[in-house]
């Protein structure tokens, strides 16, 4: 199995944890504030990734395009995670949440074919489309 599908399967499960955490932190007790909640996250990410950078790259080169297009990239996540915890807030259920805001998958494949030229070749094309429309079916199977 190469590298990346390991990656991506850890990413998968990391994703899956927190958004049980940050349920049982919004339900629990008095619960916690959908914006407050979304700054602890960012903290924790901030932090998290000041030490993974001083550890792996401890030299600060900056590529300013780059720079600009990761900070656009955290923005565009945080409006995501932000929405994601305001439905939290107004008592989603996980269960029937993740599947709906997972979509992104069918999204970024679309948006990679279009706009990075990043088009399957041969038969992967039908099992990429294949197993985009099995996620919107999910997502309305679960949703309704």
């Amino acid at each position: 199995m190469e590298n990346w599908v390991i990656y991506g399967l850890i990413a998968s499960l990391c994703f899956g944890i927190n958004a049980v955490i940050y349920k049982v932190a919004a339900t629990r007790g008095q619960g916690i504030n959908p914006y407050l909640g979304v700054f602890s996250v960012g903290l924790g990410v901030f932090l998290f990734f000041s030490l993974v950078y001083l550890i792996k790259s401890p030299k600060f080169i900056p590529n300013w395009t780059g720079l600009t297009l990761a900070l656009i990239a955290g923005i565009v996540w945080a409006a995501g995670f932000l929405m994601i915890t305001l439905a939290i807030a107004n008592k989603a259920d996980i269960s029937r949440l993740a599947p709906i805001y997972n979509t992104n998958t069918l999204i970024a494949v679309l948006l990679g074919m279009i706009f990075l030229k990043e088009l399957p070749a041969g038969s992967e094309i039908i099992k990429v489309i294949s197993g985009a429309v099995l996620i919107v079916i999910g997502a309305v199977l679960v949703s309704s």
